[in-house]
């Protein structure tokens, strides 16, 4: 049963049903991965394994009777430590949550548990679920599974390197500024970052108070992270709809992708460098790869078109967005220290300077910085009339080497200092945001499909962007890749 841990849940799903192995076999397999191999990749903060395998053997009796619960049931699963579990601790990577029991599950916890699935545990996140690297003082530095001197992106890190070494074959994530997709990209998973609200997120922290208010965050999504599209797309069958009171009043119904005969007629455009902000050769190599991979199965493909507005514009509503809903879980402290660093630096430019303003703008402010964003939404909105999909970076780089001290990665101050190198040239560092954000802010979906290693061996991602709702597009257009390149590779030793 080795030979299990890098299957697909699907695949998974099809054997429990087929009787040709159970979900005790399943969870077993998983937690004697994890004490093996965790303690070097630190890709777990908590793990669950007496009730994993006391909900396994019940799902397994269920299942002998005919009372399967869900299209998840008895497979096991692990969950971003950002979503509260009800007796299971949530951290979301701070040391001062340590102890966290919520009583309630997170909306989409509840609904993964109501489909079947069974928890494993929790996987690392940053502190406040905030950077782009993962690790924390909980449990240190989560390790890459292609080179354990790289980042795996944050902050849902720890989910994508738990998947990448065959700890798990399921997830949940969350996203604000590339949380999801970025981690993805760097360990060569699948990651599906939803149109705005389509998942609930209540119960995500950091919130506005814990445990059972939705979080509001503007620019957060929810959303599954995987080894392969279908399983992308079961996921998110089960996590979408309405929450609470509001699905009173609608029903979900995404539209269908259109229809073409797999690639054939489909519109593709793609974005594979920018002149403000440099993309380097693997990741360019990757879309170029992906651009005539599809174009060779049928599909309409322009490498030279672009959306009505500039990547510069959009980075800056982004840039401000991110950090105006990240600002919500700041302390009144903190809030006020940003206020007078704004009054202190008016016109410089840098984003330091450039967070302080918008950490502490006012609401009017805020509806200026909307209807900002609102342009840009009508921009993509024309842009995709002419086109089905858009292929783009998720971020202008492979995995970098990771820091060694997780809280420094975490503090905004270090890394608005810090560059990344793109074709061997310093860049700042948050230009990690800029692909990521231009995405989210106008609240589109994204899928990212690895597409295959770099010249140095290192997994590149890519992200597929559809027009708001169109979740069914991007994910097919990912299966089609997905085909054309063999799908996910597990990193060598593992």
């Amino acid at each position: 049963m080795t030979d299990l841990h890098h299957a697909r849940a699907t695949e998974l799903l099809a054997m429990l049903v087929a009787g040709e192995v159970s979900s005790r076999e399943l969870v077993d397999l998983h937690l004697e991965r994890i004490e093996r191999l965790d303690p070097e990749l630190q890709a777990l903060v908590t793990v669950d394994a007496d009730r994993a395998r006391t909900r396994a053997a019940a799902c397994d009796g269920q299942r002998v009777r005919g009372l399967a619960r869900g299209p998840l049931h008895g497979l096991p699963m692990t969950l971003k430590d950002a979503f509260a579990t009800a007796g299971l601790r949530t951290t979301a990577g701070l040391p001062g949550l340590a102890d966290h029991l919520p009583t309630r599950d997170a909306a989409a916890v509840a609904r993964l548990r109501a489909a079947g699935a069974v928890v494993l545990g929790k996987t690392s996140c940053p502190p406040e679920v905030s950077g782009q690297q993962t690790g924390n003082a909980l449990i240190g530095t989560t390790r890459n599974p292609w080179d354990p001197a790289r980042s795996t992106g944050g902050s849902s890190g720890g989910a994508a390197a738990a998947l990448a070494a065959g700890l798990t074959p399921l997830e949940l994530g969350s996203d604000l500024g590339g949380s999801i997709r970025q981690p993805a990209a760097f360990c060569g998973v699948f990651g599906h970052y939803p149109t705005h609200g389509l998942v609930p997120a209540r119960g995500h922290l950091p919130s506005l108070p814990v445990d059972d208010v939705e979080a509001t965050e503007d620019l957060l999504g929810v959303g599954p992270m995987a080894r392969s599209t279908a399983d992308l797309t079961l996921a998110l069958d089960v996590l979408a709809g309405a929450d609470d009171v509001r699905g009173r009043g609608w029903r979900l119904q995404l539209p269908a992708p259109p229809a073409h005969e797999g690639a054939r007629g489909l519109r593709v455009a793609v974005w594979d460098d920018d002149e403000a902000f440099p993309v380097d050769r693997a990741v360019r190599d990757g879309l170029r790869r992906a651009a005539a991979g599809l174009a060779g199965i049928g599909a309409r493909v322009d490498e030279q078109a672009r959306p009505g507005f500039s990547l510069t514009d959009a980075e800056r509503i982004g840039f401000d967005l991110w950090v105006a809903a990240s600002s919500a879980s700041l302390s009144d402290e903190e809030v006020d220290e940003q206020r007078r660093r704004a009054t202190e630096r008016p016109d410089d430019d840098d984003r330091i300077a450039r967070r302080a303003r918008a950490a502490s703008m006012t609401h009017r402010d805020w509806l200026h910085l909307d209807a900002r964003r609102r342009r840009l939404q009508r921009a993509w909105d024309e842009f995709f009339l002419r086109f089905d999909v858009l292929l783009c970076p998720v971020v202008p780089v492979v995995a970098y080497p990771a820091d060694p001290d997780p809280t420094r990665a975490h503090d905004f101050d270090h890394r608005a200092e810090q560059v990344i190198e793109v074709d061997g040239h310093p860049r700042p560092y948050l230009d990690q945001l800029v692909w990521t954000t231009a995405v989210g802010a106008a609240r589109l979906p994204s899928t990212v499909v690895p597409m295959g290693p770099s010249p140095d061996g290192l997994p590149v991602g890519i992200q597929v962007v559809g027009r708001p709702y169109a979740d069914r597009t991007t994910l097919r257009v990912s299966a089609l890749l997905e085909s054309l390149t063999g799908g996910f590779q597990p990193p060598p030793g593992y």
